[in-house]
C-alpha cells in the first residue's frame, strides 16, 4: 500500500563534529589570517618578521594552538562552505521515504540514499546492460553526484531504469568501444595498465574496483546485486570518517 501524501518527509541534520568544523575554520578569511591568529606576542616580538612568523607556526615550531597545514584548511574550508550551505537550505529531503519501493536495486539505492546525500557514504555503482539500440553498455555510477542533478523519483517507484549515461564517472560501449571517464566533486578517475579505480576527493583515498582483488580500498566495501532488472550490478560503498577538532 502507498505511503500517504501528507506523511512526514524523513528529515537529517549535519553532524554535530562537522558543526563544529564548519564554526572553526568560518572565523578565518585566509590561511593567513589562521596563521597570524596562532602566533604569540612573544613570538612576534622575537622575530620581527610576520612572513617568517607564518612560516613557522605553519611548520609547527611556533604557535599558541594546534597546526594545520594550507592543504588541510583547505579542503577543511571548502567542507565548511558546504556545510554551511547545506544549512541555508534547511534539511536534507530524503526522497525514498515517501515512495513505495518495490525493484531490487531501487531498495538498495533507497537505503543508501540519506548516508549519499550527506556524504557520509559514497556510493560508486557498477551497471552492465543494454541501451535502446541492444548494444551493451557499462558504467560506474557516482551515486550521490547523480542524486544531485536527477530526480530519482521515476527509478524509485520502478518506472525508469537507472542506466549508464557518457556523462558518469567511465562509460564503456562495448559494441563500439567509446570509452570516456569524468570527474564529479566526489571521485577522480584513475586508469593505467591494470585498469581503472578512484581516487576519493574528500579523504584521498582510492577504491578499487578489479573484480580480482580482494581488496577494494580502506573503508571501501563491494556488494553484488541479485537482479534480473540488469546485466550485472555491483556497489561499491566507500564510508568517510568524519574529523575531529
Amino acid at each position: 500500500m502507498n505511503k500517504s501524501k501528507d506523511q512526514s518527509i524523513q528529515h537529517f541534520n549535519i553532524d554535530d563534529d562537522q558543526n563544529a568544523m564548519a564554526d572553526f575554520v568560518t572565523e578565518f578569511t585566509t590561511y593567513e589570517a589562521f596563521l597570524d591568529s596562532q602566533i604569540s606576542e612573544n613570538d612576534q616580538n622575537y622575530l620581527q618578521d610576520s612572513d617568517i612568523a607564518r612560516e613557522f607556526v605553519e611548520l609547527g615550531y611556533r604557535g599558541v594552538g594546534h597546526g594545520i597545514s594550507r592543504k588541510d584548511f583547505q579542503d577543511r574550508k571548502h567542507r565548511a562552505e558546504l556545510i554551511l550551505h547545506s544549512r541555508r537550505q534547511g534539511p536534507i529531503l530524503i526522497l525514498s521515504d515517501t515512495l513505495t519501493i518495490v525493484n531490487t536495486l531501487a531498495k538498495e539505492l533507497a537505503a543508501r540514499e540519506e548516508a549519499n546525500r550527506t556524504t557520509r557514504l559514497l556510493t560508486i555503482i557498477f551497471i552492465r546492460d543494454r541501451n535502446h539500440l541492444g548494444q551493451e553498455i557499462s558504467a560506474y555510477i557516482d551515486y550521490a553526484h547523480r542524486l544531485k542533478l536527477e530526480d530519482f523519483t521515476s527509478f524509485f517507484i520502478g518506472k525508469n531504469k537507472l542506466l549508464p549515461l557518457i556523462t558518469d564517472l567511465s562509460f564503456y560501449n562495448w559494441n563500439t568501444h567509446m570509452c570516456v571517464s569524468n570527474d564529479t566533486n566526489n571521485f577522480h578517475p584513475l586508469s593505467d595498465v591494470n585498469g581503472i579505480r578512484f581516487r576519493c576527493e574528500h579523504d584521498r583515498k582510492i577504491v578499487y574496483v578489479d573484480p580480482e582483488l580482494k581488496h577494494y580500498g580502506d573503508g571501501t566495501t563491494r556488494t553484488m546485486i541479485d537482479t534480473n532488472e540488469y546485466l550485472q550490478v555491483i556497489l561499491y560503498d566507500h564510508y568517510l570518517r568524519r574529523k575531529k577538532f
